[in-house]
């Protein structure tokens, strides 16, 4: 059994596949998370990267985000090894505001306003 190469095959930085690469350091997965806003610097430790998207965005549901848009990266790359669709920033941030259009139904209105203005200011992305 021939196993698949353990490096990165969808960035330039050719690295190790990593869970913490594939979902924040992978210039994929970067991009991504750039499309809706959420800036930071992929070298420093995991908490900080975290602590950084929490001040960045400001926000009680920042948790909510982070798993999202993990998510959407994670079934991207999915869909690219398993089904052989070329992933893409834009359907990432598709798949990302589809999941999150779901959370407004579980949210009091106070915080269902304050995502749907981040949602609002994800859509008038350029990318779009």
């Amino acid at each position: 059994m021939e196993l698949d190469s353990v490096i990165c095959d969808l960035c330039i930085l050719q690295r190790l596949k990593t869970s913490t690469h594939l979902i924040l350091r992978c210039s994929f997965a970067k991009a991504c998370w750039d499309s809706i806003g959420v800036r930071f610097a992929s070298k420093r430790p995991l908490l900080q990267i975290f602590e950084k998207i929490k001040r960045g965005l400001g926000v009680p549901f920042v948790l909510d985000i982070i798993i999202l848009m993990a998510w959407s990266i994670w079934t991207m790359r999915n869909d690219w090894v398993f089904n052989y669709m070329d992933p893409s920033i834009q359907d990432c941030m598709r798949k990302f505001c589809k999941e999150f259009k779901l959370l407004l139904h579980r949210v009091n209105q106070s915080i269902g306003e304050t995502m749907e203005a981040l949602l609002d200011s994800v859509h008038s992305n350029p990318l779009e």
